[in-house]
């Protein structure tokens, strides 16, 4: 995402399904950092574990929930969210034609991301509340949401879960709308920041950094929120995207307990493993510690 380099110490390797917001207007902002971002798009949530305890990538944006599931897994097993980038992911359940609700699911193939990690969880919850078990549809894993977009609307599998911009334009092609994820649940949360231990201790002024430039975006897409609109379009997202983009613009770049906890929940809910742990074990805050919380905002002492 720059141009010249920096000293390696001023390098942040990052990976993420879709370039967050924050991160899009704090690369076109004046005052952006000196970091040196080196980012690109992975597809799969495998593909960022794997990156990440192969000290592959220093970052990730992902679903929060995967933490639970990636200290299960041999490894480092010391993962931790450190921000929050989104306020909400909006996410979609896509149908082929036929399928029109919770109920049309039975004998269903899902695609999905990973069967036990992601915002898959949300989706087992919303179908264990309707009385729908594991055992009465199949989850196949095919990647991140642009594989899943390609998949669904090529005719494999019966229904998926999307974001923007992939959901709109699944339905544009007649596939059918049936549910939203933040219809059932207003309090999920969006994307956050995860890193290792080790890569937190290593790099923790450069992920400093960065968090402010951050940070330094997300407030100035509140307060210009016309400026904002011209980055993400500029980076390519047509004006209904860009539109539903600014709508996630999280409150704070902490990450929001209510959120957290209701991953929490839907993951027990779901009878995963993972379910036993606390925000306090997930979430990371020390870097955060140099904002002061002023209602909803945070700002620089």
């Amino acid at each position: 995402m720059t141009e010249r380099p920096f000293p390696m110490s001023k390098t942040l390797r990052v990976l993420w399904f879709v370039p967050p917001p924050v991160a899009l207007v704090a690369q076109a902002s004046k005052d952006a950092t000196s970091v040196h971002l080196i980012s690109r798009r992975n597809a799969s949530s495998d593909e960022q574990f794997e990156a990440l305890a192969s000290n592959q990538a220093d970052a990730v944006v992902t679903a929060m929930d995967n933490v639970m599931d990636w200290n299960l897994r041999e490894g480092p097993q010391d993962f931790r969210v450190i921000a929050q980038l989104e306020r909400t992911t909006p996410l979609t359940l896509v149908g082929q034609r036929g399928r029109t609700s919770l109920e049309d699911l039975r004998a269903a193939t899902i695609l999905v991301d990973a069967p036990r990690n992601g915002f898959i969880v949300a989706l087992r919850a919303m179908l264990a509340e309707a009385d729908i078990g594991p055992e009465a549809y199949a989850l196949e894993s095919v990647g991140g949401v642009k594989e899943r977009h390609d998949a669904i609307v090529s005719g494999r599998g019966d229904a998926t879960l999307l974001g923007p911009p992939f959901d709109a334009m699944a339905i544009e092609t007649g596939l059918n709308r049936i549910a939203t994820v933040q219809e059932r649940y207003p309090a999920f949360p969006g994307q956050g920041l995860v890193v290792s231990a080790a890569a937190l201790v290593r790099l923790r002024p450069t992920l400093s950094a960065w968090l402010r430039s951050l940070e330094s975006a997300r407030q100035s897409m509140e307060k210009a929120p016309e400026a904002a609109r011209q980055a993400l379009a500029m980076a390519g997202f047509s004006a209904p995207v860009v539109s539903a983009m600014l709508g996630a613009t999280p409150a704070s770049v902490f990450p929001d307990r209510a959120g957290i906890e209701l991953l929490i929940e839907q993951r027990r809910r779901a009878g995963l493993f993972g379910a036993a742990t606390t925000y306090e074990a997930l979430v990371e805050s020390s870097l955060l510690a140099p904002y002061r919380q002023t209602g909803d905002r945070f700002n620089d002492d």
